[in-house]
């Protein structure tokens, strides 16, 4: 059978999908896949194939998988221009997740029909990328910033952050890229899945709202608010609902509670209950974007069971102060918290 991917063969992607490729070739594939940001965007259009003809399985076929491509062939470059004359395409930036726990058998007859089905929609998959829309990015520095994406999302961005998307969506999915942090607040849809591309990790979900945290050099986080949402990395992935949240690290999915402040940035709400002091100016710290500093690690150790609303952080600081009978000081733009530990 004849490539269609370059570089990368069809049998390969299937086997890959299937979950029955040996560590060797499921190392070509991430190779692949690391080697050129389209090659993403292509696994997503195989696996789309992929599963449209996943329900052949209770029909045993023959196919002569050869004669097939040959015809299929031709008929597109009937059809085609030659590579020399056609327009300069703008590439997609679009990407989609990875498959995960597919369990099922691999046998030959899928593999022949998968590929034949990949050739019928070839035609189609070009006219799709011909009609690319632009991309369009929105980036933080110093700031916070809010925007709608064309399908009435919100998304409200922390410093330092930005997201790419399309102009317009089209296809199954809707897919984003994220660098940095964001509440989602995704407009419900659920004929097209919303995808974020976190630094190669993949949140996926139809309509629900919670924050994604994917700073470069940081671990990515997704604390979840309303609805459910499905976290993937590679072959691994994990499903949150309401009040989780999950880590990723490397190839590892860790899951645990949301915390109640991660949002802080965006809301400027903060419920510390018998919080650790060390913990809550980390909190304020990231939420308020300011330097914050304890005069002692004795302090750290402090207890707080307190909440604000929107107050200005120098107010915040101060009633800290005065609850653990401490004493704040400001140097420049650094505020320091300084006593001598708590009883």
């Amino acid at each position: 059978m004849n490539n269609s991917h370059d570089n990368i063969s069809d049998e390969l992607l299937a086997r890959f999908l299937a979950e029955t490729a040996n560590e060797q070739e499921i190392a070509e594939v991430k190779n692949w896949l690391d080697s050129a940001p389209e090659n993403k965007k292509q696994l997503a259009d195989f696996e789309l194939i992929w599963e449209k003809t996943s329900e052949l399985s209770s029909n045993h076929i023959t196919v002569d998988t050869d004669a097939a491509w040959d015809k299929i062939r031709m008929q597109m470059k009937a059809k085609n221009p030659a590579p020399e004359n056609l327009p300069d395409l703008k590439q997609e930036t679009i990407t989609r997740e990875l498959p995960v726990n597919k369990k099922f058998s691999f046998p030959v007859w899928i593999a022949a029909a998968v590929s034949v089905t990949i050739l019928a929609f070839g035609w189609f998959i070009f006219k799709t990328q011909s009609d690319t829309p632009e991309q369009i990015q929105i980036a933080t520095t110093n700031n916070t910033g809010e925007t709608t994406l064309p399908d009435g999302t919100r998304v409200f961005l922390n410093y330092n952050s930005s997201i790419s998307y399309p102009e317009n969506f089209s296809g199954d999915i809707r897919s984003v890229a994220l660098k940095g942090e964001a509440f989602f607040d995704v407009k419900p849809d659920a004929s097209h899945p919303f995808v974020i591309d976190a630094n190669g990790t993949m949140v996926r979900v139809l309509g629900t709202s919670f924050n994604v945290k994917a700073y470069k050099k940081e671990l990515v986080r997704v604390d979840v608010k309303t609805g459910k949402v499905r976290v993937s990395k590679n072959n691994k992935k994990i499903e949150l609902t309401k009040g989780e949240s999950a880590e990723v690290l490397n190839d590892t999915l860790k899951s645990m509670r949301a915390d109640a402040n991660i949002m802080s940035y965006k809301t400027q709400v903060y419920d510390f209950n018998s919080t650790n002091l060390g913990d809550v100016v980390n909190t304020l710290r990231e939420g308020y974007h300011s330097d914050i500093r304890l005069s002692n690690q004795k302090l750290a150790q402090c207890r707080l069971t307190i909440s604000f609303q929107k107050e200005p952080l120098d107010t915040t600081l101060s009633v800290i102060a005065e609850t653990l009978e401490l004493h704040l000081r400001k140097e420049g733009k650094t505020y320091w918290l300084e006593g001598s530990g708590c009883q």
